[in-house]
């Protein structure tokens, strides 16, 4: 498994599917990856100075972070180191079979669908017209990176098609158009499409790190272009650790498995008092030669800004009073 072998923990990774089966699907290809990340500036949110969790060091060079956006590019030399998935240890990721896809959370999860050229990612529903997925999938920091006529996002029906809905506004983060590059940071951004998708969605929440480690899990779902199309992929792994590297203060390191396609996948706990899911990040990106994946977590700043996006739902986990 990913940090421990103890069966028990096994289980808890487990939790989305008690008695589901694994399996595996024959590859397509290989993925690639593109840099998206170098030396970039901190926040000003304050890190706590009380570590809960041993660190792991050399976790977080600036230089090394490479998005994990599915990609159709040219085969040159430029690319070629970056044509692989971000698998730790043994591969665990688990296919949602078609019936399962029609059940939540899994029923809140989509493929963005860009142009040709750019690939596709992932995301998940936080609101009735409403999509959270990663801001590098469509802007890198100096420019737009597909046209908005050519964004869809498509939804998984029972017989494994997508269902296409046309988007009508993309919202990206202040601090992007600050930057040089995307910084996994405020690697986040909100699609909202042109009509009503008619499905349940899931709650957006900011977390400290000190309270995510008490969810012990966490949790998504995507769809990687090292699988099957039109297959949905379901993973887990122990909450993370945040970086030793004062860079980046609102970000997760995890050894989560994850492969192209797969950026902008919703993070989520499990609330097992009550059942309930809540997104807590934004799966964001890779560290280049080390088992290791970046989720950018949501704050109460960034939770404020994305329910401004959305118009304050509060079925979405939007509170005036978030502070």
């Amino acid at each position: 498994m990913f940090l421990l072998s103890n069966s028990i923990v096994c289980q808890v990774f487990r939790s989305e599917f008690q008695g589901h089966n694994t399996g595996s699907l024959k590859a397509n290809g290989e993925d690639s990856f593109q840099v998206i990340a170098q030396q970039l500036p901190s926040t000003s949110e304050k890190i706590s100075s009380n570590r809960t969790r041993d660190v792991p060091t050399g976790d977080a060079d600036p230089n090394q972070l490479l998005s994990i956006r599915s990609e159709n590019v040219l085969d040159t030399h430029e690319f070629l180191k970056y044509k692989r998935k971000s698998i730790v240890g043994s591969d665990d990721r688990i296919h949602v079979k078609p019936a399962k896809t029609q059940i939540m959370p899994f029923k809140a999860v989509v493929k963005v669908k860009m142009s040709a050229q750019a690939g596709s990612c992932s995301g998940i529903l936080i609101g009735p017209r409403h999509v959270l997925s990663a801001a590098h999938c469509f802007h890198d920091g100096n420019r737009s990176l597909t046209p908005l006529r050519a964004l869809k996002i498509g939804i998984l029906q029972r017989n494994e098609r997508f269902t296409l809905y046309s988007v009508e506004d993309v919202f990206l983060p202040r601090a992007l158009y600050q930057a040089r590059r995307v910084n996994p940071e405020y690697d986040y951004a909100v699609l909202t499409l042109q009509r009503p998708h008619g499905r349940p969605f899931l709650q957006i929440v900011a977390m400290s790190m000190r309270n995510l480690l008490r969810f012990t899990t966490m949790h998504f779902a995507c769809f990687p272009n090292d699988k099957l199309e039109n297959t949905m992929w379901y993973s887990s792994c122990p909450v993370g650790w945040q970086p030793t590297n004062t860079t980046y203060r609102t970000v997760i390191m995890n050894k989560c498995d994850a492969a192209g396609g797969c950026s902008g996948a919703g993070v989520y706990v499990v609330d097992h008092r009550s059942d309930n899911r809540y997104v807590i990040g934004v799966l964001s990106s890779t560290v280049n030669k080390k088992p290791k994946n970046v989720v950018t977590r949501l704050t109460s700043k960034k939770v404020k800004e994305i329910c401004r996006w959305i118009g304050w739902l509060k079925k979405s986990g939007c509170r005036r009073s978030t502070s």
